[in-house]
């Protein structure tokens, strides 16, 4: 089996699992005019008791949702979860109108649901409902449903924060990186074009507070081996060197002398497309600044290449999930043209 069959056998289940969401979540009937949804990065209202949030079913919920997020150099969790009663829920429209919504019932008489919703109340939304007899039992389908869930609230997430980009593109920063790449993203005011040529381009944006970069870069593709973890650190390592540090002979590598800290990487569906996603942590040789960062890679089967997203934050001791998930979205954001023949 050659090395683009296998990779299309990976993308044609990965497109199914995308297909079970889009399937129950599209079941909704989406009023014309909605108004934008609300929340904070990150959060998700869970409806229910309080007895219920703070038994079984909220432990179950924190457990999954509130899980330290891998690549981060400080404990913060995927997402914050905030509680309300069904009856609260009800009568106030401000809550409705919230991003990432959760509904538990339980009671012993009903038929047992699971549903998925999206923009019922404004845009973009998602609502996750269970109808259970117990508490049990909540927890037991939760379990089963969690991993659809959790890509549902970050779909939405990154489609905020792109429609919120992309208020303020920079064209002339996507019409150079289409020019060379065949493919763009949006990128707000604020970010600028360090380095571009045939392969390789940097952008990034500098302020007192934090900065953020995104690097891009594309290389052949000559086996499978080429998207194991060790082979992409390596290749990352090579393209991160060419990021300067403020003192004279520093630059950015990946931090790989701690077990703890060692990058993660696992498959994803990225663009529609099949892609490696490696999560860890930067640091400056000769220098002692550092932060998360984020890859990604897929194939370009016309060029026979690879293609390498990287983006990267520096945040010192300031939280960094919110910000990180911003080059996150920029980054899945990303708009195919046409990839130009090599």
């Amino acid at each position: 089996m050659s090395i683009f069959k296998k990779l299309s056998f990976a993308s044609a289940f990965c497109g199914c699992l995308g297909l079970c969401l889009m399937m129950s979540a599209c079941k909704t009937k989406v009023p014309s005019k909605l108004s934008s949804s609300g929340g904070k990065t990150c959060e998700i209202l869970v409806v229910c008791d309080k007895p219920v949030f703070n038994s079984a079913p909220g432990d179950s919920l924190r457990a999954f949702f509130a899980q330290k997020q891998v690549g981060l150099n400080q404990m913060e969790p995927l997402f914050s979860l905030a509680n309300i009663s069904a009856e609260s829920f009800s009568d106030t429209k401000m809550f409705q109108r919230l991003r990432n919504i959760i509904i538990i019932e339980i009671d012993p008489q009903a038929s047992e649901k699971f549903e998925a919703k999206q923009n019922v109340w404004a845009a973009p939304q998602i609502i996750f409902k269970f109808v259970v007899p117990t508490k049990t039992r909540f927890c037991e389908l939760f379990a089963q449903k969690r991993e659809l869930m959790l890509k549902g609230f970050y779909d939405r997430e990154y489609l905020r924060i792109q429609k919120t980009f992309k208020s303020s593109e920079v064209t002339s920063i996507s019409d150079r990186i289409k020019n060379v790449f065949g493919f763009y993203f949006v990128f707000p005011d604020g970010f600028q074009i360090v380095n571009i040529n045939k392969h390789f381009a940097w952008i990034k944006k500098e302020s007192k507070e934090f900065g953020q970069g995104m690097l891009i870069h594309t290389f052949p593709y000559t086996k499978v081996e080429d998207l194991q973890l060790n082979s992409i650190i390596k290749k990352r390592n090579e393209i991160t060197s060419l990021v300067p540090g403020p003192l004279d002979g520093s630059y950015m590598t990946t931090e790989t002398q701690f077990t703890e800290v060692y990058p993660q990487a696992k498959e994803i569906r990225f663009a529609d497309k099949y892609a490696i996603e490696t999560r860890g942590l930067w640091k400056l040789k000769k220098d002692y600044m550092g932060g998360p960062f984020v890859n990604y890679v897929f194939v370009d089967e016309k060029n026979k290449q690879l293609v390498m997203i990287d983006t990267y934050l520096y945040s010192p001791r300031k939280p960094k999930r919110d910000l990180l998930l911003q080059m996150e979205a920029i980054a899945r954001g990303i708009v195919f043209d046409t990839l130009p023949s090599k």
